[in-house]
């Protein structure tokens, strides 16, 4: 049974706004995705993910708005967080702030993971989507990381400069329109969705800050996470997204990051009725449909990226899957379009 992923309407803080100026109807618009105006009403009220996803794309299809997530994240500000907003702008510095946002973005939406990597000079702000049945998201995506901008201006101030934005579609609109909006260069058909800006930065001072009782707020937000329950499939599909291109995508390696042994990893999947085994083979076969529809990312790249020895493996397994060669899939999914 297919795992159901929410997320915050807040996500779609300023839709109707949006649709009004380019002239479409929102009602008709929510009900094609089985979303009602009520449902909007209410920032904390959790609506299905694919819903979301599937009212973007629509949007900026019938509206003929390629660059509809990006003028979407333009409405939208750090209050749309709600209380992981809050708790980000009582943090002390820049590194705080980011990685409270990492631990506590579930609570906002439960089919994505980010996560922040240090090196020596950058920072790299990586965005992981758990939910990937969903042809496209492209929307979405560019919606993700235009709020990331604006939410890294809130706390930085507006003269920050990222150093280069990596997106794994291809491009739907214009370069000028992401040259307009980011500010830097950005890249598309990538393994990853992710932001890099300079290490520097992370030390700052907030330019925002609230006098929002910190651990108070933590406490609270702790009790959220709670409430989401033992999502042990989550953690799994997100630990595989992470680890696939470096070949730790197995079970003793998954394991050892939970902080478990294989057993008791096994022992907790099958409270669910899973298996490590077909968990890897959903995150991979999904994963590679999107690459596969949404991007022009070479099948040799995808297929080291997805963890298989070669080609040839990567094209075997794909194929017994979904019954048609990975080529085959590209060219049938392009043309549905």
């Amino acid at each position: 049974m297919q795992q159901e992923y929410f997320i915050r309407s807040a996500s779609l803080s300023g839709i109707d706004t949006l649709v009004a100026e380019l002239g479409g109807d929102i009602n008709s618009l929510l009900n094609q995705c089985q979303l009602m105006a009520q449902d909007l009403r209410n920032p904390d009220n959790l609506i299905a993910f694919s819903s979301m996803i599937n009212l973007l794309e629509l949007a900026s299809e019938q509206l003929s708005c390629n660059d509809f997530g990006l003028r979407l994240a333009a409405k939208q500000g750090i209050d749309m967080l709600g209380a992981v907003g809050l708790i980000i702008q009582s943090s002390r510095s820049v590194r705080e702030a980011l990685i409270y946002a990492q631990r506590y973005m579930a609570i906002h939406s439960h089919g994505e993971y980010w996560m922040l990597r240090e090196f020596n000079l950058s920072v790299s702000i990586e965005r992981y989507q758990v939910f990937q049945d969903i042809n496209h998201a492209r929307q979405y995506k560019e919606l993700s990381f235009g709020v990331c901008l604006g939410l890294i201006k809130t706390l930085i101030g507006s003269q920050v400069k990222l150093e280069r934005l990596e997106f794994a579609h291809a491009e739907i609109s214009d370069a000028g329109i992401y040259r307009k909006y980011f500010e830097c260069p950005v890249v598309f058909n990538q393994e990853n969705d992710r932001l890099i800006i300079n290490n520097s930065y992370l030390t700052q001072p907030l330019q925002v800050v609230s006098d929002l009782n910190r651990n108070q707020a933590e406490a609270y937000l702790e009790l959220l996470v709670g409430q989401l329950g033992d999502d042990i499939e989550r953690k799994v599909k997100t630990l595989i997204l992470q680890t696939m291109g470096m070949h730790n995508a197995n079970i003793n390696e998954i394991a050892a990051m939970l902080n478990m042994n294989r057993r008791t990893l096994q022992r907790r999947l099958a409270i669910h009725g899973l298996t490590f085994k077909a968990l890897l083979a959903e995150v991979r076969v999904s994963t590679a449909c999107w690459h596969l529809t949404s991007s022009h990312i070479d099948i040799t790249l995808l297929s080291e990226m997805l963890g298989y020895s070669g080609v040839s493996a990567f094209s075997k397994s794909f194929k017994q899957t979904v019954g048609h060669s990975p080529l085959q899939w590209r060219k049938l999914s392009r043309n549905s379009l």
